[in-house]
């Protein structure tokens, strides 16, 4: 009751106003809600599409560099007692190991998270490189008389190279635990937006809806009081009192009606005022007249 009549301290006109911009300003913190996680989603997704595709993409090419590795390492042998295919072998191995070893490099300065592991695996490959150069020297010369010699002086090789290739493995298994962390923070932010969006409108319904409900009866109270006071007067009831409160428009209605009461009261009293002074008058006169008679009858006789 306190609040209402705090309210009816403002015109109508101005209630309304302000229920406009409390309703605007709801909406504006319902859509700020909604926008906010939107684009708190929209940035992980995007962060995590653009380093997960970079990443995926440069451990495929690694990928297949090394593939291309132990291709060249094996035509190389097959070819042992071709020097030109041997030496055309060694020409493609050094180019595929090169890039392997820059990408790598590459993707340590940029990834901080995975160049302990590339470290690693640049380091078993440079091992694996160490090992293979004197196999590839004496394939170049054509000093194996088997394919089998070969293959058995390239143990020391293929177990670093094996080693390389499990830190890459590592590493696939690495972006994959991101994958699954990005869907768990991207989940997590779906229902933060889904919590924040309902607590946002659950605001907006506890204080637009009382608020409303506060207003209309501000309003409608005084002016069905009003329809009763002007009912009654119109009745010729000129008794009903109703106190008016507040300084919006339906209380300048009230006092409007209860002052027109009052002037009615007023000339109602005058009338009867005046209605009583002429009845006496009449009367007066009747008696002046009845006496002027009874003289009149008493000279004559």
């Amino acid at each position: 009751m306190h609040f209402m009549n705090l309210m009816r301290g403002f015109t109508i006109r101005v209630r309304m106003i302000g229920a406009i911009a409390v309703v605007l300003v709801l909406l504006a913190l319902v859509g700020g809600a909604g926008l906010f996680g939107m684009y708190r989603i929209q940035s992980l997704s995007s962060d995590f599409i653009k380093h997960s595709f970079t990443t995926t993409e440069a451990l495929a090419s690694m990928r297949e560099d090394m593939g291309l590795l132990r291709r060249h390492e094996k035509d190389m042998i097959i070819n042992y007692e071709d020097s030109a295919a041997v030496m055309r072998g060694k020409e493609a191995w050094q180019a595929s190991f090169d890039r392997l070893i820059k990408r790598i490099d590459q993707m340590a300065a940029s990834d901080g998270s995975n160049r302990a592991v590339l470290q690693e695996m640049r380091s078993h490959l440079e091992q694996y490189a160490k090992h293979f150069e004197p196999v590839a020297a004496q394939l170049m010369a054509s000093g194996y008389d088997s394919a089998t010699v070969a293959n058995r002086v390239m143990t020391k090789a293929v177990a670093a190279y094996d080693e390389a290739e499990q830190r890459l493995k590592r590493l696939d298994q690495a972006l994959t635990a991101k994958g699954r962390a990005a869907e768990e923070r991207n989940a997590q932010a779906v229902q933060g937006t889904i919590a924040l969006f309902g607590v946002a409108l659950a605001i907006a319904v506890l204080v637009v809806v009382p608020l409303t409900l506060l207003n209309m009866h501000s309003i409608c109270k005084p002016i069905s009081q009003a329809k009763h006071l002007a009912q009654a007067i119109a009745d010729g009831d000129l008794t009903q009192r109703v106190e008016a409160q507040g300084k919006d428009e339906a209380a300048e209605l009230l006092r409007a009606l209860q002052e027109m009461q009052s002037s009615l009261r007023r000339i109602v009293s005058q009338v009867q005022s005046s209605t009583e002074s002429i009845t006496t008058a009449s009367g007066e006169i009747a008696a002046g007249s009845q006496d002027l008679s009874s003289r009149t009858e008493q000279a004559a006789s």
